[in-house]
């Protein structure tokens, strides 16, 4: 690969990005899931599709990547202004996933003005969460709105009493709330630093688009409410909005992204409640991905999903005879064998721990104290059969399946022939044929090397 393709291509990618992100039109035709050795990304136009900071839409689950594939063929666009799959899985990646939190450089200042503490902390005509006087005149023709509000401020006091039960020696009677003051913000504040950071990017793109500080996108997020109730008690919130410098809850524009706050619109609020509904939805429907990390699809299980073939290989042990319950250094050597072939040929991949049919046997079946322990039996003999110079094409990874452990050795192209020298077995040449490995004759292997390496 010359430097001159790679910087066509390079360019040819950061173009494509600008298009897209210009219009936000694709063409679905064009989007495509690629597998790469550790994880999966998604591609457009023959292109790695990027974040608005240049970094790739890859993850190690391919289910989310499908997830976010499906949303964008369906849409026929990329839209950053918004909340949806695509922006908060690049928000998380352009932001949290680099360490960088906006909601945490301003959460003192935004914790201040969240209109559902206020409401409750700092009690009074001027801090309700629902100010009937910003919006009296839509109000008094729309009662059935009104009521609506009400119940949502009401009921979110469940949602609320479900998370502050958390707390250490807190009895949850709303009068006491102001003495609790400082107590409930720490809480607040510590709640928030133990979530993950996709948790975390939900929350700052909720509360940047919603204008509703941070207690209820946390609320959200943490399932102690719902959809429904999230939105309604988002639009009462809103009545507040005006009395509120734009610094103080639209509080930051994250770069490339142009995220579009939601500003109610008082002669149709039902539209802004659908809008802020459905975004609610999506978050949801995003972080459940993250919630129920054993039904994703990893590089591993998608291989296991494909059966054996040319360059893929189950062993369901690396080393115990399950017939025989015990050691056997035949079943060393056909698990050596056949990374000897994948090196001699065009790579491949070993699961360990996988049987025949693609069941789940796990490497604890092979009677090793450790996972650690494993791997080092494992790469001892690799090295004592086939040199210590093997190891730039040799990779290993683990990977837990309802408590059962797979190891994966992932066998790149060798640049120069291995031979197979076991001890106790004859030193031989293998190479892959079709789903097997098998090894050459002396004329064979000559042969072979001459016209391969």
């Amino acid at each position: 690969m010359n430097r001159n393709w790679l910087l066509s291509h390079s360019k040819n990618r950061y173009l494509i990005q600008l298009m897209i992100q210009s219009s936000g039109v694709i063409d679905p035709k064009n989007l495509d899931l690629v597998m790469r050795d550790a994880d999966f990304v998604i591609y457009y136009d023959h292109n790695p599709l990027t974040t608005p900071a240049g970094r790739e839409i890859a993850h190690h689950d391919s289910r989310l990547l499908k997830h976010i594939l499906i949303k964008l063929t369906l849409a026929s666009r990329v839209d950053l202004r918004s909340i949806n799959s695509f922006s908060i899985f690049s928000f998380w990646k352009d932001y949290l996933e680099q360490n960088i939190d906006p909601l945490k450089d301003r959460f003192d200042n935004l914790i201040l003005h969240d209109p559902l503490l206020n409401a409750k902390l700092n009690p009074g005509q001027n801090n309700r969460i629902f100010d009937t006087s910003q919006v009296l005149d839509y109000l008094e023709e729309n009662g059935q709105i009104m009521n609506l509000m009400f119940w949502g401020v009401s009921v979110i006091m469940k949602g609320l009493k479900d998370f502050l039960s958390g707390m250490e020696d807190f009895t949850f009677i709303e009068k006491d709330f102001p003495g609790h003051r400082e107590k409930i913000i720490q809480f607040v504040n510590k709640s928030y630093k133990s979530l993950s950071s996709e948790k975390k990017a939900a929350i700052n793109m909720l509360s940047a688009s919603h204008s509703n500080g941070i207690l209820l996108p946390v609320l959200l997020v943490l399932s102690n409410i719902s959809p429904s109730e999230y939105s309604i008690t988002t639009l009462a919130a809103q009545t507040n909005k005006f009395r509120k410098k734009a610094s103080e809850l639209n509080f930051f524009s994250p770069s490339g992204f142009d995220l579009e706050p939601i500003v109610v619109g008082w002669d149709k609020p039902e539209e802004s409640f659908t809008i802020i509904h459905q975004q609610a939805l999506k978050v949801l429907e995003f972080l459940g991905f993250y919630e129920n990390s054993s039904k994703k699809i990893s590089v591993i299980s998608e291989l296991i999903s494909q059966g054996e073939h040319d360059k893929l290989e189950f062993k369901s042990t690396f080393r115990w005879d399950l017939r025989q319950n015990k050691k056997n250094p035949a079943i060393e050597h056909a698990a050596l064998k056949s990374i000897t072939a994948f090196l001699n040929s065009e790579g491949g991949d070993l699961l360990v721990g996988v049987a025949d049919n693609g069941s789940i046997v796990g490497v604890e079946s092979d009677n090793l104290v450790s996972d650690d322990k494993f791997l080092l039996h494992v790469w001892t003999l690799i090295k004592t059969s086939m040199g210590q110079d093997v190891s730039p094409y040799i990779k290993t990874s683990l990977e837990k399946f309802d408590g059962k452990t797979v190891c994966r050795i992932n066998c790149k192209r060798s640049v120069k022939p291995i031979f197979l020298h076991q001890s106790g077995f004859d030193e031989m040449f293998y190479i892959r044929i079709g789903p097997s490995s098998g090894n050459l004759e002396i004329s064979e292997a000559l042969k072979y090397i001459g016209e391969h390496f």
